[in-house]
């Protein structure tokens, strides 16, 4: 198993590396020609969204279709195939940025997110090998590998990338080195992976629209159709503070690469430590997941409508562990409310579902914040907020055992 958190680490680490590039190579006009200088800041803004939006979509698509070929033919050759696919697309990307093309940038994103099933991956091959207390025990080490990556890599991407710190520096650097670290991890897959047999049981054709039928199939179950309209906009909450942080921060205080690295690394310690020390005790006694959930998200709400109040950027030091703080204790717990609310025979299958839920809502908000950054830095942000607050005013009304819009609705 050893294998499996090392390879969810370094994954997650070429990804984190680029995290925080796309935002000031768009925006800064001065530092780079991916779009001519005469391009306005609304249309810079907008551009950058369809090139996160793309990524979302790619990942909408492609996960369910990655995840029936794995079940046909063995999770290591899809694995292998994703990750050296992976490694091809940072590469494309980075040509694309020397080059100054921008349609294969967002080409790039498209397929970085149809190939980004890791996670899945991974999780499925612990699920196969575990039961009961171990397996949660190994999904949290995975968890924890995933976090602990945008520790450490934002802060060397957003280096790597910042002729201030190296004169050897570019934007396009991240993006060789995530190529080279996914391509260990395909030569890691290849070499010491363990080999799983085709499953029997799925032995029909390829379902493109499956990630369609299967929130089809999930909003006709009430009570976890009301969780899945929470879960989506809390999660437009949550995105925002990932996808829009950094656009914010470099429109506000014109921030570079470094420093917004900086920041997301910043935050991510925050998560790591919330779930490491208070998941556990805050989750005792009498209080719910739904109750922590709620509590959560109105927090976020808040805290995000701080973040654009001051004009120093020192503020954001003491703001951004609590936002990391709220939202990694709002997305456990609602984790666990979906789990808790899903059929026991369909737990993979509805959260799988949440998740896709969770990705269209994201591709929405990356294409619409793009707009709205045009507009004014802070409107993605507040969007963020009234988001946040529509979810928890939204588990206020769900209660389980008792009829109310939301749960009874059909």
């Amino acid at each position: 198993m050893g294998l499996i958190y090392v390879l969810v680490f370094l994954g997650f680490f070429a990804g984190a590396l680029v995290s925080p590039v796309l935002s000031p190579m768009f925006l800064h006009p001065q530092d780079h020609g991916v779009l001519s200088a005469q391009t306005s800041p609304a249309t810079r803004a907008f551009l950058l969204g369809i090139a996160m939006a793309v990524f979302r979509i790619g990942e909408f698509f492609g996960s369910p279709i990655l995840g029936q070929l794995s079940d046909k033919f063995g999770r290591k050759l899809i694995l292998a195939a994703a990750m050296a696919i992976t490694a091809l697309g940072n590469f494309a990307i980075a040509l694309a940025i020397s080059v100054d093309q921008f349609w294969i940038i967002v080409a790039g994103q498209f397929f970085l997110g149809f190939v980004g099933v890791l996670l899945v991956l991974a999780q499925a091959e612990v699920a196969h090998f575990s039961s009961g207390p171990e397996k949660s025990r190994r999904f949290g080490l995975i968890y924890m590998a995933s976090s602990l990556a945008y520790v450490f890599a934002p802060v060397i991407g957003g280096h790597l990338a910042d002729p201030k710190y190296f004169s050897w520096a570019s934007y396009s650097l991240p993006f060789y080195v995530a190529a080279l670290v996914c391509l260990l991890c395909t030569l890691l897959i290849l070499w010491r992976f363990p080999s799983s047999a085709p499953s029997k049981s799925d032995s029909g054709g390829l379902q493109l629209t499956r990630g369609f039928l299967e929130i089809g199939d999930a909003f006709k179950l009430a009570p976890f159709r009301a969780l899945l309209i929470v879960n989506f906009f809390l999660y437009l909450g949550v995105d925002f503070v990932f996808q829009f942080n950094p656009v914010y921060f470099v429109q506000k205080w014109e921030f570079t690469s470094s420093h917004v690295g900086w920041l997301l690394s910043y935050t991510s310690i925050s998560m790591v430590m919330t779930q490491w020390l208070l998941v556990k005790p805050v989750s005792q006694g009498e209080r719910t997941p739904r109750a922590i959930t709620a509590v959560c998200a109105v927090t976020l709400s808040g805290l995000l409508i701080l973040e654009i109040l001051p004009n120093d950027w020192w503020w954001l030091c003491l703001i951004l562990p609590c936002v990391g703080a709220s939202m990694a204790l709002a997305t456990t717990n609602m984790s666990a409310l979906l789990s808790d609310t899903a059929p026991s025979e369909a737990q993979g299958r509805m959260l799988g579902v949440s998740h896709s839920v969770r990705v269209l809502g994201s591709a929405l908000l990356c294409f619409c914040g793009g707009i709205l950054a045009g507009l004014a830095p802070q409107y993605p942000i507040l969007v963020g907020a009234v988001a946040s607050i529509i979810a928890a005013g939204l588990l206020w009304l769900y209660r389980p055992n008792a009829k109310n819009p939301i749960q009874s609705s059909r």
